[in-house]
């Protein structure tokens, strides 16, 4: 039966519990039973879903592993899905002295340059005082909404050097590092970065990026420099690069290029102000320059968000946010509202709404009106019940909607919190 499949996953994983141990000190996770409807996702269609995560570490025995999996059921087709299954192990006697190595072995979870992805192999982490190696090598696989873009193999290594102090400069970082990425052909890239925190001079910076030696060109340029104005606000300049390297981009990918395949910079610079303990705001403005086909950077735009955010005595939480996007023919303006109360001492509930005026070359002018609700319920300390629902009405496209229950049992949550 359908409904006997939502707890799966759940089941299956407490059972792997009461064969662990539940008084294992270093077992923590959550494991998760949703129902919901999305006519955009789902194409009116409901879905079934079990997920668990599972994290054991035994700091005595250097042995760490995790497991992250999900059931799901929609239009009468099962699905699963792997996220992550890995066992580590640190191995103190190594015959570099004063060395420590880690060795992890299954699906891993990485997150650099090329996204968020898996990779079914082994990576290698050896740590001495001062200087981190990481080696790794696998078959790189997208989870970015839930579709893999795959590749045969990937190799890759970096070196992670502590930075002292200087110059009233705070310690920093500098990384190095070279992948391989192999598919129809193979593509090296060489990551670099250096990062320095604020010291007495109350200035933070940051200087990363990848270069590509086979087309000769920069790839994901990073860089900013942060400092305190008072002390209730700061300031960020931040510069940025982007040009993407698939046909098909990943959810990131059309986020910050806006659903364009053109390379993109942008320039933006933010205050952020907070007078009193319960009330802050901050200004960003920004200039954004995108790649056309015959190349260069003619496209330009101007952007310019506010946003507010207060908690009030009794634990309300509200925020508002303005954003105005202008770029070559597209524009966007957009209204932000959010407020979160606790109904009870076991109940929260938070309600937003966004009012966004949008004109595009392919579907010209769009009105749009989304609102949303979730309320929480805490049957136990570590038991919780939600449900969820939003809407979406477009001018110019199909309306949207959403609507689910989840069910939430943690257990222990020291290590790794993941996210819901």
């Amino acid at each position: 039966m359908p409904v006997l499949y939502l707890f799966a996953v759940p089941a299956c994983l407490l059972v792997g519990l009461l064969f662990t141990g539940m008084a294992m000190a270093g077992l923590s996770g959550r494991v998760d039973a949703l129902m919901q409807a999305d006519n955009r996702a789902f194409a009116d269609q409901g879905q079934i879903e079990g997920r668990g995560d599972l994290l054991f570490t035994d700091d005595t025995q250097g042995l760490r592993s995790g497991l992250s999996l999900a059931l799901r059921r929609r239009d009468g087709v099962n699905e699963a899905r792997l996220y992550q299954l890995f066992v580590e192990k640190r191995l103190p006697q190594t015959p570099l002295s004063g060395k420590q190595l880690d060795v992890s072995l299954g699906r891993l979870q990485r997150a650099d340059g090329l996204g968020f992805y898996t990779l079914d192999g082994a990576q290698l982490r050896l740590q001495g005082q001062r200087l981190t190696i990481n080696a790794y090598a696998g078959r790189p696989g997208r989870i970015e909404g839930f579709r893999r873009l795959d590749a045969q193999a990937l190799y890759g290594a970096d070196g992670h050097y502590p930075l002292p102090a200087q110059a009233g400069m705070g310690p920093g970082m500098l990384r190095l590092g070279w992948q391989r990425l192999v598919d129809e052909r193979s593509v090296d890239r060489i990551n670099a970065g250096w990062r320095a925190s604020a010291g007495k001079a109350s200035v933070a910076s940051l200087l990363q990026g990848t270069y590509l030696p086979t087309e000769r060109r920069l790839e994901n340029v990073q860089a900013y420099v942060e400092g305190n104005v008072s002390k209730k606000s700061f300031m960020r300049l931040r510069f940025e690069t982007y040009t993407a390297s698939h046909f098909r981009l990943s959810f990131r990918q059309r986020f910050y290029a806006h659903y364009a395949l053109n390379g993109q910079m942008t320039l933006s610079g933010k205050w952020h102000h907070r007078p009193r303990h319960d009330l802050s705001g901050q200004l960003r403005l920004r200039r954004v320059w995108r790649q056309t086909t015959q190349g260069g950077y003619a496209n330009k735009g101007v952007g310019i968000s506010l946003d507010v955010r207060g908690r009030r005595p009794r634990g309300q939480t509200w925020g508002a946010q303005f954003d105005h996007l202008r770029l070559h023919d597209d524009q966007n303006i957009g209204l932000y509202f959010q407020f979160g109360t606790a109904l009870s001492a076991q109940r929260r509930s938070v309600v937003s709404g966004v009012v966004q005026f949008q004109e595009r070359r392919l579907i010209g002018s769009n009105r749009v009106l989304r609102l949303e609700a979730q309320v929480e319920q805490a049957i136990r300390a570590d038991l919780y019940a939600s449900c969820f629902v939003s809407f979406i009405h477009n001018s110019n496209l199909q309306n949207e909607y959403r609507a689910g229950v989840r069910l939430s049992y943690l257990f222990d949550d020291r290590g790794l919190r993941f996210a819901p």
